[in-house]
């Protein structure tokens, strides 16, 4: 019963799992997994650059939901989202968000790669935290 985002900073992540999911994502992609009721899986790095990620584990709302996985590929375009805020993963019951991500948890997940020098303003929402 886990909600798993994973965010890859550099290189390229390859997922198999028992549900017959399989894909390799690369830099500024992201990937989630409701590991609910079971699910098995694995992920590897069998690219030939070194492999950084970040894999937050959030528990549900609920216990014993369906496993799922998904993902966004933004590998293609991630240069072009370089100083830029982007939401990639909020909460399911939140139909009024738009996210490439959907989870099942009152959550917000934000990325930016940054260049050297550069900066951005997150803004938090009063009741809200980081």
């Amino acid at each position: 019963n886990m909600e798993i985002i994973t965010y890859i900073v550099h290189g390229e992540l390859t997922h198999q799992d028992s549900m017959g999911n399989g894909e390799s994502l690369g830099r500024g992609s992201i990937q989630f997994m409701t590991a609910g009721t079971g699910v098995e899986h694995s992920e590897f790095n069998h690219g030939e650059k070194p492999l950084r990620f970040i894999q937050t584990w959030i528990v549900p709302r609920r216990s014993g939901l369906p496993p799922n996985y998904g993902s966004y590929n933004a590998s293609k375009d991630c240069d072009s989202k370089k100083n830029v805020l982007q939401y990639l993963a909020s909460d399911a019951e939140k139909k009024d968000t738009e996210t490439p991500v959907k989870v099942n948890q009152d959550v917000n997940c934000k990325a930016a790669e940054l260049e050297l020098g550069r900066s951005i303003t997150l803004d938090i929402p009063k009741g809200r935290q980081a």
